[in-house]
């Protein structure tokens, strides 16, 4: 991996929550601080342009919406097919029709981890507690 070298001025609270940060995660500072930009910053080309999109559009949102989101699940009925057309693979190869709706529900499945987990990292990085 490259790497770039950067130098940049951070108040001083700032930068004693760093080393606090760093300390209790025993990590270099500079591990923090990637690990940190990696989370808070928008998500690269791994994922399609339209979930992209939408989860960018995540750091907009109340704390409470994002808890929202952190907990939502994916339509029962959407997740009991990709259930049963998992299960049916696993017994007999999938017709065409059925493979494309593995793929969409796949993507949906998707989808939803997505959301989910940026909603965690942004309710994290802003220190709110996460529901039990």
């Amino acid at each position: 991996m490259t790497a770039a070298v950067i130098s940049i001025n951070i108040p001083q609270a700032l930068y004693q929550r760093l080393v606090t940060a760093a300390e209790r995660l025993q990590k270099p500072i500079e591990r923090v601080l990637v690990e940190t930009l990696q989370i808070s910053l928008p998500l690269d080309d791994d994922i399609p342009p339209t979930i992209r999109q939408e989860i960018n559009q995540l750091v907009y949102l109340d704390d409470n919406t994002l808890q929202q989101v952190a907990y939502s699940q994916m339509n029962i009925l959407d997740q009991q097919q990709l259930d049963n057309l998992l299960d049916t693979q696993g017994m007999r190869p999938l017709t065409v029709p059925e493979l494309q709706q593995l793929e969409t529900l796949r993507l949906e499945y998707g989808r939803v981890l997505v959301r989910k987990a940026r909603a965690f990292a942004l309710l994290a990085e802003r220190g709110k507690p996460l529901l039990a």
